[in-house]
């Protein structure tokens, strides 16, 4: 009968053996359950979050860089963050300004102008599009599975291509034929995303990047997995037809007779041939499509594949179009699995190379030439430290300047190779480690490196053609020891030649697609003990499928014969395959072997979003589980677990008697079958076929329903195999963008919907992020779906209230992320137990209105961020404009313009700010804008407040002024009472004052001044407090008392509250401390209940309650009324701190002042004349004008 590597039928036995046999597989099956949770890196968890393994699912960066088209910023990819960093340009060295989220493992990015750019997540099958001026995601879409890359072409209108290197995962009937192909390209309409894409089926596996001519009219596309016209002749076929050709080296004399295995062919144009020429065609009925790269033509608003492009490499990547010539450039690797045998394949099994394809207009494009970018070196040589400096392994990305000068990123050598225009290399230059990315800004000179290891980007002089700096990609979330050991998966430094490294065939920790034979015919025989007895394992395996390294180390031993206990038992395989000087030291394979834990596989498309069976896949779930195989003794699962994402394997090896091969095997795992699709043995696919290599151990198999002939359950158990969890749930990844257009459609609401159900079974955590209350943001779906934000200071919301947040450029999008991470993704992204919200600042929101005179909202206006920074935007419908993610430091200027407009003021200027900032102009003649009402009153609410006005109340405090008509004394008597009015208001009292009182309460006052907080102080935290509260919209007292439950319990665990307040200090300490920075204003009756309430809840939540008690005091607040009211004057007025420039002498002359005044009327501030000496200031109004 048929063996099924990938799924073992067990062949006929005697009764005793078979019980045996039973029995001990049942047995090992708990122990594999066991040990599918184990060996995972944990991430470092935040305080109150649980540690959780850290899963790395190495996406591939295919175009990580791009530059805006007017140069200003340069937009990476941080493909572990999940998100996208923007750099500032300005000065000519990136400035990180903004890190937006967006999906999991974005891979690519591309700006489709200067305030768009769209990024390709491959984890999250989607891709979202970036609005760059307000820094925020403003739509996301599926375009299906693990996508790659994104083109912006065509000539009769702008057509976005979105490379689908998943493309069709199950073939349509279930049946053997594969007539479909394996991947698509998807075309959208960018002006109207609600249209369904085009959809062009590539019949190929893994297309991976695309490139375009200079006019758009035709599209490239680089096919990843192609192959190389290789496959397999069954062992069967081999042994009967003049056996494997003679070993060379030749077999070692001390060496038993070795194994029958199958033997790997090529194609030579018209024969399948052997290492001796010998031909097999009468044996394979086939051939292979061998498409390398796809054409599509463009120039219609209809594209279509026009061709096809063959011989160009085994695994092709990013190309470059060379206008001038009508030659397309591609980088490739080309895989000598042909040649048998490690010893001679030792660091020379695989070339680094640069294919030119003539790409003539009105002709079909054809392969002219081939470089190889290591052609300095000598193969046959032993290797030296000269070879390896100078390797340039694993072309990854190139782009060209205008002169001709190519640039190749060289993942695996760390360096940029500098080639001419027929492709010979005329320099190298050393930048980070794992460069994967180049953006060539030719104005400056200027090449930048995206450094995938290091994550960092270099900054490279193309003059002198030398690396000048770097500057980190963004945030890293991966564990220390994970960073640490990736460098050892793609470094070429540790072969021979530096040519080569694990990477090459395990191509981003995964699979080349490929057999190989690494057996040593002067090899030694493994000795291997199983659980039934000892084997010995022949160093002459024969040919075997390149295993992934996604999820390995739980599943010991390894390969397919489980020869290798532990990865460790791999390091010798640094001399003996890659033929490098050593192996890895203790440490280093540490590293490597805690990388290697890490790396996880991604959904299975397959799949249902909750992982639910439809009615065919439950006739196929049922034969696995119960239909005893074999005189009826044993179920698929006894052998292969696959059940709770478990791997497919009870990691058993089952001896060669028991299987009736040559060889003893392992049980494998059956995850990823479904990309192992692609090849049909019946020859009767036109073109041939997309691959030469299928299923079990050698690929021998062409498809699952070959493997055995019942055909009353072949579909349902295919159906099945090809759909059974990877180890990680559908949801992961999934997500959708909820924005005030979309936020009740049903495509939104349902997604939602999925993610929250899935979170709460426990398949993910639902995590939200982007703008939300004029910041960046982030919340984690708590068990009894409320949300936590990223600081301690808030109360968890609900999804209605998040929903009712969304506005233009304050979309959300909703995600799920691996269980356990959402802390990581959501709230505490570098685990320190500060929230990220509660952390230091690095940027703010600029925001505001252009208003006419009236107060109606101005569109259209182009409002340009310029200074440190600089950015565009363009007023909406009321006026209204944002820019997100402006740094604290340096000095930003806003400027407003527009045709036949005058605006003042002419510009707003803010240096070093550290909160969200307002600027509102008005198109008005007038000399200073604060003497308009409407500004003037908008103004106030941003200055005391901070928020923008409210339409109710910006209305009525206008009219308080205005309905002075032309009385003068009537307008300037209202001003300063509408100013008063906000400092004496509900919402500042519970706000703003509330935050003074709280420090007063705490700390008293600062060392050698008179008051107990800085400016800024007092607008970070009033800005916590008064978070969506607006007084009478809505339920504004009761957002208040949330705000204030969230506050106060974070304010009782601040380091500095805790310095002087220690967790161990006696109730009654603690209430006298508060009560005497108060100047004693507990009654005695007062001291004693709060001292009892404490002693009797000595928490957080019960000191957090005593803090807000001694805070809300109403003697406490009267006695320090009158302090508060001076100190506003110069935080609202003037925006600074009493003693701050240009107070004279810098001191608090002046503040002590107006307190003294203030005082003398009894706290009456028209007859102190306070707040009109403030308004009519030149300090002040110099803020607005003239």
């Amino acid at each position: 009968m048929l063996v099924l590597k990938e799924f073992l039928l067990i062949p006929s036995l005697d009764v005793r053996s078979i019980r045996l046999l039973l029995t001990l597989i049942l047995v090992s099956t708990a122990i594999a359950l066991w040990m599918v949770n184990r060996g995972f890196t944990p991430v470092a968890s935040a305080q109150g979050f649980p540690f959780v393994p850290y899963r790395n699912f190495e996406g591939p960066q295919v175009h990580p860089l791009a530059l805006t088209p007017d140069g200003t910023r340069l937009l990476a990819v941080n493909t572990p963050n999940a998100t996208l960093s923007v750099f500032q340009l300005v000065s000519g060295s990136p400035v990180l300004t903004a890190e937006v989220p967006v999906g999991l493992e974005p891979v690519s990015v591309a700006a489709r102008n200067n305030r768009e750019a769209w990024v390709v997540n491959w984890m999250s099958d989607s891709v979202s599009i970036v609005d760059l001026t307000t820094g925020n995601v403003a739509r996301t879409f599926d375009v299906g599975d693990e996508p790659t890359d994104v083109l912006f072409a065509g000539t009769s209108k702008e057509l976005a291509f979105v490379c689908i290197s998943g493309g069709f995962n199950m073939p349509p009937t279930g049946g053997p034929t594969d007539t479909v192909g394996r991947g698509q390209v998807k075309i959208f309409d960018p002006s109207n995303l609600g249209a369904a894409p085009q959809i062009l089926n590539l019949f190929a596996k893994q297309p991976r990047a695309l490139a375009r001519d200079a006019s758009g009219a035709r599209v490239f596309v680089s096919i990843f997995e192609s192959g190389n016209q290789t496959t397999i002749v069954p062992e069967s076929v081999v042994t009967v037809n003049g056996g494997l050709p003679p070993p060379n080296p030749p077999i070692d004399a001390g060496l038993p007779p070795a194994p029958r295995t199958s033997l790997i062919v090529k194609w030579n144009g018209s024969d399948w041939v052997d290492e001796l020429n010998r031909p097999w065609t009468d044996f394979l009925s086939y051939t292979l499509s061998d498409i390398d790269v796809s054409l599509i033509d463009a120039s219609t608003g209809t594209p279509f594949l026009a061709g096809d492009i063959h011989g160009v490499g085994t695994n092709n990547g990013n190309m470059v179009f060379d206008a001038t010539t009508n030659q397309l450039a591609v980088t490739n690797l080309d895989s000598s699995n042909a040649v048998r045998f490690e010893p001679n394949l030792r660091g020379r099994f695989q070339s680094s190379r640069l294919t030119f394809i003539s790409a003539q207009p009105g002709a079909a494009p054809a392969v002219i030439s081939t470089v190889d970018l290591n052609s300095q070196v000598d193969l046959n040589g032993s290797g030296s430290d000269t070879e390896r400096v100078q390797g340039l392994a694993m072309p990854v990305d190139i782009t060209r300047a205008a002169d001709g000068t190519m640039y190749v990123a060289a993942m695996s050598s760390g360096r940029v190779g500098v080639l001419d225009a027929a492709g010979s290399v005329q320099a190298r230059i050393t930048v980070g480690a794992g460069p994967t990315g180049l953006a060539l800004d030719q104005s400056r000179s200027r090449l930048y490196v995206l450094n995938r290891i290091d994550q960092t980007i270099s900054i490279v002089d193309t003059a002198s053609k030398t690396q000048l700096s770097q500057v980190g990609v963004g945030f890293n979330p991966e564990p220390a020891p994970v960073r640490a050991g990736r460098k050892f998966l793609y470094s070429a430094d540790l072969s021979r030649h530096g040519t080569v490294s694990c990477a090459s065939c395990h191509l981003n920790g995964h699979r080349d697609g490929l057999a190989w034979d690494l057996g040593n015919p002067q090899g030694q025989v493994d000795h291997v003990q199983t659980v039934f007895g000892p084997i010995d394992l022949h160093p002459m395996k024969g040919p075997m499928m390149t295993q992934s390294l996604r999820g390995i180390s739980a599943n010991t031993p390894l390969h397919w014969r489980g020869d290798r206990a532990t990865l460790t038992n791999f390091n010798p395989a640094f001399v003996s395959l890659l033929g490098g000087p050593r192996q890895l030291n203790a440490q280093e394979f540490d590293d490597f072997n805690t990388f290697i834990q890490s790396l996880t596989y991604p959904p299975n498309p397959n799949m249902t979003s909750g992982g639910r069976l439809d009615a065919s896949l439950k006739l196929g779930f049922r034969f696995f589980n119960q239909e005893l195989l074999d005189r009826h003794v044993l179920n698929c699962i006894d052998c292969h677990t696959i059940r709770n994402f478990a791997a497919g394997t009870n990691n058993l090896i089952i001896p060669k008697s028991a299987l009736m091969e040559p060889q003893d095997f392992k049980v494998p795992q059956l995850r990823g079958l479904y990309q192992k699709v692609g090849m049909n043995k019946d020859g009767t696919t036109a073109g041939g076929e997309i691959s030469g290599f299928g299923f079990g151990h050698d690929g021998i198999f062409d498809t699952l329903a070959n493997f055995n002939e019942a055909a009353n359950w072949r579909k349902e158990m295919t159906q099945l195999l090809l759909t059974l969890d990877s180890g990680t749930a559908p949801a992961v990844g999934m997500m959708t963008t909820a924005s005030s257009d979309n936020k009740t459609s049903f495509a939104v609401t349902n997604r939602i919907f999925t993610l929250s159900s899935n979170a709460l079974a426990g398949n993910c955590d639902l995590v939200v992020r982007g703008m939300y209350g004029g910041s960046s943001r982030g919340f984690l779906q708590l068990p009894n779906k409320m949300f936590q934000s990223d600081s301690r200071s808030e109360a968890p919301v609900s999804l209605q209230q998040l929903l009712n947040a969304t506005a233009t450029g304050a979309e959300l999008t909703f995600m799920g992320v691996p269980p356990g991470e959402g802390p990581l993704f959501a709230l505490d992204r570098d685990s320190n137990g500060i929230l990220n919200d509660d952390e230091p600042r690095n940027s703010v929101s600029i925001a505001g209105q252009v208003v006419n005179a009236s107060g109606g909202g101005v569109a259209g206006v182009t409002v340009t961020l310029s200074g440190k920074q600089s950015a565009t935007a363009v007023t909406d419908a009321l006026g209204q404009y944002a820019f997100n993610f402006v740094s604290t430091t340096g000095t930003h200027v806003v400027t407003p313009a527009g045709a036949g407009l005058n605006f003042t003021p002419q510009s707003r200027a803010f240096t070093n700010p550290i909160w969200n900032q307002s600027a509102i102009f008005v198109t008005s003649t007038t000399g200073n804008v604060s003497d308009i009402s409407r500004f003037f009153v908008s103004q106030h609410y941003a200055d005391f407040l901070n928020r923008a006005p409210d339409p109710a109340g910006w209305d009525f405090w206008t009219s308080e002024i205005e309905n002075c008509g032309a009385n003068q004394d009537c307008r300037n008597l209202r001003r300063n009472n509408v100013s008063a009015a906000f400092f004496l208001s509900i919402e500042f009292k519970e706000t703003g004052y509330l935050v003074y009182r709280s420090y007063k309460a705490s700390f008293g006052d600062l060392p050698g001044k008179p008051v107990p907080l800085t400016f800024s102080q007092l607008m970070t935290d009033t800005q916590r407090l008064s978070r969506n509260v607006i007084v009478n919209v809505g339920n504004w007292q009761d957002q208040i008392e949330t705000n204030k439950q969230a506050f106060f319990p974070g304010w009782v665990q601040r380091p500095e509250f805790l310095a002087r307040y220690p967790a161990g200090m006696a109730p009654a300490d603690f209430v006298d401390a508060l009560n005497a920075n108060t100047g004693g204003s507990l009654t005695p009756a007062e001291r004693d209940a709060l001292v009892n309430q404490l002693t009797a809840d000595n928490s957080t939540n019960g000191r957090a309650a005593a803090v807000r008690q001694v805070a809300e005091n109403s003697e406490f607040s009267q006695r320090e009324f009158n302090r508060a009211f001076v100190l506003m004057q110069y935080f609202g007025y003037l925006r600074r701190n009493p003693d701050d420039p240009p107070e004279t002498n810098l001191n608090f002359d002046g503040y002590n002042f107006w307190l003294a005044k203030l005082n003398q009327f009894n706290g009456n501030f028209i007859q102190a004349e306070m707040v009109k000496a403030f308004i009519t200031s030149s300090e002040y109004r110099n803020r607005f004008g003239p």
